[in-house]
């Protein structure tokens, strides 16, 4: 294996698999460096979502509607299943305090051009019959769609060994390697050195101490997030469910917050989220630990909704480092540092995945972009 290369991606999520594949498809010598293994952080860990109606507006709403599209084709793109398959989406108001702020959703999604329609209850049953009738006041559906995680991880990085891509696994990156104002590769925890032309951090919860080490401010916080496996049963989901209580106190810094969302996976298992409370009001016995807490209150939000679930079976739970930003905008595009490029703190990152990886080759190979990115990366800040 060599020591030299075109592109170094840091991170084996979403982002970092398909600016792999992108990259390794147009020829360029390139080497992914993952600290534990493929999809082992929160792309492993989400319900591979393909979503729209939650996305920012201005550039973001451009470039999830972008992705959308694109993820249509990468089935056909990487000759391999993804177990991608179109799917509607309920957001939904569960009280009186989400009702303006769905309204808002739903407006500004209707105005932009986005095929939302507004359900009222009689609705909401006609399209998602077990959800128990007066437990929700209304929901936007949108027609979007679903992977299943490591069926396309795996589909990406297997097509791009194909084209020549380098892989190490179980490897640390200690720092950039920064000569001249300049990103030149890697420094490993055992300070060997790996080079590179460019290098690409989509390194999710672990970008910000990355970028530290080139003297990089790129604040992509984190969430302890919480999510729940069932037994597989028969077709219960018609739909991705998901509440308005997301845009009201999800990924707080400040306390516990939970957001019913849940999805049924092709296999029949129900996949039930989300719980999030900020790492820093966590001891750090309990970080790969589901809590007590959390568990009672998803069940009380899950069993308002769907009471028919009472005697369901959860087979397992997990714990992931969720990455955000305060301002639900990525890092994404050319850093200040000549050779360093992001791809990082998405707040959907299957959508958006393909989009993202080809614009990452395009930037490095042409130095263009579809859309001017400045808006992702102008709030990164020097050090010192």
């Amino acid at each position: 294996m060599s020591n030299t290369y075109d592109v170094i991606v840091i991170g084996a999520g979403y982002h970092g698999c398909s600016c792999s594949y992108f990259l390794s498809k147009a020829g360029l010598k390139v080497l992914l460096v993952e600290k534990n293994d493929i999809g082992s952080g929160a792309s492993g860990a989400n319900f591979g979502n393909v979503q729209v109606q939650d996305c920012s507006m201005g550039l973001s709403f451009d470039m999830t509607v972008a992705g959308y599209e694109r993820m249509k084709t990468m089935e056909q793109e990487l000759g391999r299943s993804i177990s991608y398959n179109p799917r509607g989406s309920l957001l939904v108001a569960e009280n009186e305090n989400q009702l303006p702020v769905l309204e808002e959703v739903y407006n500004v999604k209707k105005a932009a051009g986005l095929g939302v329609k507004w359900l009222g209850p009689k609705e909401i049953q006609e399209v998602e019959p077990n959800i128990k009738p007066g437990s929700v006041l209304a929901a936007s559906y949108n027609d979007e769609g679903f992977v299943y995680p490591f069926h396309y991880l795996y589909a990406l990085v297997g097509k791009a060994v194909e084209y020549g891509l380098d892989i190490r696994r179980k490897t640390e990156v200690k720092s950039l390697l920064i000569e001249n104002g300049c990103c030149k590769g890697i420094i490993l925890e055992d300070d060997s050195e790996i080079r590179a032309e460019n290098v690409v951090v989509a390194a999710a919860s672990g970008t910000r101490a990355i970028c530290a080490t080139a003297n990089l401010d790129v604040p992509v916080l984190t969430t302890k997030a919480e999510s729940f496996v069932t037994e597989a049963i028969q077709p219960f989901l018609r739909n991705y469910y998901s509440s308005a209580g997301f845009f009201v106190d999800s990924h707080s810094q400040d306390s516990a917050s939970v957001s019913l969302c849940i999805s049924q996976s092709h296999y029949g298992n129900l996949l039930i989220a989300e719980t999030t409370k900020p790492f820093e009001n966590v001891d750090s016995s309990g970080h790969d630990c589901t809590s007590v807490e959390h568990c009672k209150r998803i069940k009380e939000e899950l069993l308002r909704v769907f009471p028919v679930l009472e005697n369901i079976q959860i087979l397992r739970s997990w714990v992931t480092a969720s990455p955000f930003t305060a301002t639900y905008e990525p890092f994404f595009g050319k850093s200040p540092v000549e050779g360093l490029f992001l791809a990082a703190g998405f707040k959907s990152s299957v959508v958006v995945s393909g989009f993202v990886g080809e614009t990452i080759r395009d930037l490095i190979v042409s130095g263009t972009s579809r859309f001017d990115l400045s808006p992702f990366t102008d709030r990164i800040r020097y050090l010192n």
